[in-house]
């Protein structure tokens, strides 16, 4: 891999990074939406004919039909993200094909387009950079990597604006397709790598299993889409599994949910993730104690107590010990060197790295101590997928049954849920009552509002 333009400066670099993603599935719903697009079209191959006449072939009915659903969702996109202004308008998306073929812009319209509307003076671009910490050849340490920047141009917007189509009312011209959101994924595992993770290749799916917890998230979607949330975008909900190339693998493996619509609340803090209204009231976020590590003492037929912090021990701050627990988690067993998540954001919040104050292998001794359970971890075997996978089955269920039974609408933040304030004493009851018929265990559940009541399993 190439890069196109040299490593930005620190500001540029900063701004860059507050690109959000193209979903690329939008498609027209309004006569003025259609009739923008048309035009677009239209000059889009008026283009191609005067600048590119080798590249015209007679299309095929479904590949015209596809182009022009690929100049609709790109633009939509383009004009939504024009008004980040913390990003200068940029947004991103990577030029994967078995990624663009789960959208309504395929490799191929994505390079077309590129090239014709950066010509046609409509769309802007950066490179793409992918560099390494040193120059060894067999240091394949991956240090930084940023893929393609695209934003609208002014012309664009200007075409746009004279069919009344702004970056605040393009939701209302464009609608979200379902059939292309891929509301269910499974990817291969994320390699090994510890220093910079990447994320599991795609890997394409079918059959019955595949269809059945397919239709489970469409469900939730169904669910969600009957309330109102004051976000930008309808709430709409992924599941993705992971290690689908594990052996065994099953749909058993992670499963969490994650936002696949436009405002994404997961990636809020959670002091604006409070401001969320469902339905015009406001809502409250509960969560389970120590989830994943409760989870895992029941496996092993033992029960997490919390009669006091699980991750309070003597001699060592609770934010590092729960930095390790999670850490040992991630990777099957317990790290052999600091977690990167002890990076310049706590440093900067709390002015040391534990590696200044403190001895690894001696806070892992005492973290073990404390948590012997974790000896049972095993990479491949018994390991965060797995620990995910279980934490996710129970919000599904969960989800479910506050719909179902009550009516109860539920936003999911992984080990937690946002649910209106008026129903959090039935959403924290259903969330024990979950837990305790999976693993025999009533979890100890947080909210961030008001007290709560001793709920009987």
């Amino acid at each position: 891999m190439n890069n196109v333009t040299p490593i930005a400066p620190k500001e540029l670099r900063e701004t860059l990074n507050q690109a959000r993603f193209a979903t690329l599935d939008r498609s027209t719903t309004t006569e003025a939406a259609k009739n923008f697009v048309s035009n677009l079209i239209d000059q889009t191959f008026a283009h191609e004919e005067a600048q590119h006449p080798a590249r015209i072939r007679a299309r095929k009915q479904k590949d015209l039909d596809n182009f022009k659903l690929a100049v609709g969702a790109m633009a939509a996109d383009l004009i939504k993200h024009s008004a980040n202004d913390a990003a200068n308008g940029y947004m991103y998306r990577p030029a994967d094909k078995d990624e663009l073929a789960q959208t309504l812009v395929s490799s191929d319209a994505l390079t077309k387009l590129r090239k014709y509307w950066i010509g046609m003076g409509l769309m802007e671009e950066t490179g793409f950079v992918h560099s390494r910490a040193c120059f060894e050849v067999d240091d394949q340490t991956q240090t930084y990597r940023k893929a393609r920047r695209f934003r609208a141009t002014s012309r664009l917007l200007e075409m746009a604006q004279n069919y009344q189509l702004t970056a605040a009312n393009i939701s209302e011209h464009f609608e979200r397709s379902h059939r292309h959101a891929n509301v269910l994924q499974v990817r291969g595992s994320k390699g090994s790598n510890y220093a910079i993770p990447e994320r599991g290749k795609l890997i394409k799916q079918a059959g019955t299993k595949f269809q059945e917890r397919r239709a489970e998230v469409e469900s939730l979607n169904r669910h969600l889409a009957c309330h109102r949330f004051n976000l930008s975008d309808q709430p709409m909900l992924r599941r993705i599994f992971n290690c689908g190339d594990r052996e065994g693998f099953d749909f058993n493996l992670g499963g969490r949910f994650y936002c696949a619509s436009d405002d994404d609340w997961m990636q809020m803090p959670k002091e604006e993730r409070r401001a969320i209204l469902i339905d015009g009231e406001p809502t409250c976020e509960i969560d389970v104690s120590a989830s994943q590590l409760s989870i895992l003492y029941a496996l092993q037929d033992k029960t997490l107590t919390y009669d006091r912090d699980p991750y309070q021990i003597a001699g060592i701050p609770r934010e590092v010990t729960k930095r390790i627990v999670v850490a040992s988690i991630g990777r099957g067993k317990f790290p052999s060197r600091w977690p990167r998540s002890f990076d310049e954001k706590f440093v900067a919040k709390h002015g040391y790295h534990p590696r200044d104050r403190y001895k690894l292998k001696d806070v892992v001794k005492k973290v073990s101590r404390r948590h012997p359970v974790l000896h049972c971890l095993e990479p491949n075997q018994l390991d965060w997928a797995d620990l995910q996978y279980e934490e996710a089955e129970c919000f599904l269920l969960v989800m479910q049954r506050l719909f179902e039974r009550f009516g109860v609408p539920s936003l999911p933040v992984h080990d937690s849920l946002i649910v209106p304030q008026r129903d959090q004493s039935v959403a924290i009851a259903v969330l024990q009552e979950v837990y305790n018929e999976r693993f025999g265990f009533v979890p100890q559940i947080k909210s961030s509002y008001g007290p709560i009541q001793k709920v009987a399993a």
